[in-house]
């Protein structure tokens, strides 16, 4: 693999967005990632509904049907604060620390989830928290190549084309500030 680890968290930051939705992007994901696995955990604020660590090899995430009932405690929150869910985690929760996902008020508008990479700056030490949307299909395969210059690469990319094409710019970070 190429990229960061699975699964990744994908958290629900925006109300709206219900359990049929969740469980299209879901799909939608897979399918675009070959359907060769389900890569994608639906954070529901438990540790305890987290995927647990296996012996050789990578759990999987959440598989549709998305629980009819399902509220994300994260509406509002901020992927800065999903960050510190991710690291306050259990040593046996296999969740990526450091890659995720999230959908925000713009993802089914736009039809996107945001790739997101947690990293101290060298220079600062400071935790830094960058991100880009992706197409909703693309967005795993887009992640497991999303490696370090790769994901300042793509994100440059992004930013490059809404530039060009007059639209709002939804990532937040500056590509290769850590090289």
């Amino acid at each position: 693999m190429a990229g960061p680890i699975p699964p990744y968290a994908l958290f629900v930051l925006a109300d709206g967005v219900d359990a049929d939705y969740l469980s299209d992007a879901l799909t939608r994901a897979y399918k675009g990632n070959y359907e060769a696995a389900w890569e994608q955990y639906v954070v529901t604020g438990s540790y305890d509904d987290a995927p647990k660590k296996l012996e050789n090899a990578y759990p999987e995430g959440t598989k549709p049907p998305v629980d009819a009932n399902f509220q994300s405690p994260f509406i509002g929150k901020t992927p800065e604060e999903c960050v510190l869910w991710l690291q306050n985690a259990p040593e046996d929760v296999a969740l990526n620390h450091e890659s995720f996902f999230f959908i925000d008020q713009f993802s089914k508008e736009d039809d996107t989830m945001q790739i997101c990479r947690a990293e101290n700056d060298p220079k600062t030490g400071k935790l830094e928290v960058e991100y880009y949307p992706v197409s909703t299909e693309d967005a795993t395969l887009e992640m497991a190549t999303a490696l370090g210059v790769k994901f300042d690469e793509n994100m440059q990319r992004y930013q490059r084309n809404r530039i060009r094409d007059g639209k709002p710019d939804r990532s937040k970070g500056v590509p290769y500030s850590r090289i």
